[in-house]
């Protein structure tokens, strides 16, 4: 069979066809669910802003695998107090050349169980790697805010994790400081404090990514693309033109 198309002829190939179908099905099926992710993700934080588009207030019962996932990079507020005794040092951080380490506190909230790691910011290391500096912690009931970040993995290391509690820590292991924290940590939750937070804070400067429902819209366009993509190759070859 064939299907005159002015000075061209489309001659169908069930080969071709399969192909083509296969590889249409793929991507749409891939694109639609990063399209719902995104809907899902803007349902979520629609649900939590109440209508407040500048700073989301949090509490412990609306914290899940999936709120923290979608309020990946908004501003929050929480309402606690630091757990000081388990605050720890994250290695390896360079701030204008200058090697140093990340201030990292549990923050207890109001529910008396469950604790979110603040990143205080960063404050500058000694010439013995082997000295922490000092810090003061305030442990009085506060309100803090700052920028809300989802850790998917965990950064590798060498060696394995020491099982007694450290200051120093090499990388951010949730489970590996749960061992040691007596307080629910949220997984994955990291606040980063606001710079304009002047109390408990030090040397911040956070780089911003793209927002996670842009990411999830900009992977469903791509897929959708390379639907199209795959309907206009195989009609490539299957046209040929008229002897």
């Amino acid at each position: 069979m064939q299907i005159p198309l002015g000075s061209y002829v489309l001659k169908p190939r069930p080969v071709v066809i399969l192909v083509v179908a296969l590889m249409m099905a793929t991507c749409l099926k891939l694109g639609f669910w990063q399209w719902h992710k995104a809907e899902q993700k803007q349902a979520i934080t629609r649900a939590l802003t109440h209508g407040k588009q500048d700073v989301i207030a949090l509490i412990a019962q609306q914290l899940n695998a999936a709120s923290v996932e979608a309020l990946h990079t908004l501003t929050v507020q929480l309402t606690g107090h630091y757990l000081a005794e388990y605050s720890f040092f994250l290695d390896n951080q360079v701030e204008q050349e200058q090697a140093g380490f990340h201030v990292v506190t549990p923050f207890l909230l109001d529910d008396g169980h469950t604790a979110i790691l603040v990143n205080r910011g960063w404050i500058a290391g000694f010439a013995n790697h082997q000295q922490v500096p000092v810090v003061n912690t305030s442990q009085a009931q506060q309100t803090i805010r700052g920028m809300w970040w989802h850790q998917t993995k965990t950064a590798f290391q060498l060696g394995k994790p020491e099982q007694r509690w450290n200051q120093v820590q090499q990388v951010i292991d949730f489970k590996q400081l749960q061992q040691h924290i007596p307080y629910l940590l949220v997984p994955g939750a990291i606040l980063k404090l606001d710079p304009a937070v002047v109390q408990d804070g030090f040397v911040r400067h956070w780089d911003v990514p793209a927002g996670q429902v842009e990411k999830h819209l900009s992977y469903a366009y791509q897929w959708f693309g390379f639907a199209v993509a795959s309907l206009l190759i195989g009609l490539y070859q299957m046209v040929e033109k008229r002897h």
